[in-house]
C-alpha cells in the first residue's frame, strides 16, 4: 500500500504514500524553500489527496523547488501506485 513518483532532481519532486485504513492524514515535507512556500505546497498537496478520496495517509515529499503541477501530478500517481500496489496483494 506504499506509492512512489517523481525524481530528486530540480524543478521536480519526489511523493511517497503509504495508504492506511484509519488514522490521520499526515504530510511531511522537505524543502529548502519551505519557509516560503511550505503552506502552500501543504494546502495543495491537501486539496489533491481530498479531490482523490483519500482520508488516511502518511505522505512525503521531497521537493527540488517544483511547480504545483508538479507536485499534484506527483501525489495522483503516487496514489494510483499505492491503489494498484493495494489491489495486488
Amino acid at each position: 500500500m506504499i506509492g512512489e513518483a517523481g525524481y530528486e532532481q530540480s524543478q521536480d519532486c519526489k511523493v511517497t504514500v503509504k495508504l492506511k485504513k484509519r488514522g490521520k492524514l499526515k504530510i511531511v515535507l522537505n524543502s529548502k524553500m519551505e519557509k516560503m512556500f511550505g503552506d502552500q505546497i501543504i494546502q495543495k498537496a491537501q486539496e489533491e489527496l481530498a479531490h482523490l478520496g483519500v482520508k488516511h495517509a502518511d505522505v512525503t515529499i521531497d521537493d527540488f523547488s517544483s511547480l504545483d503541477f508538479v507536485i499534484q501530478a506527483r501525489i495522483r500517481t503516487a496514489v494510483r501506485r499505492a491503489r494498484s500496489s493495494e489491489e495486488d496483494v
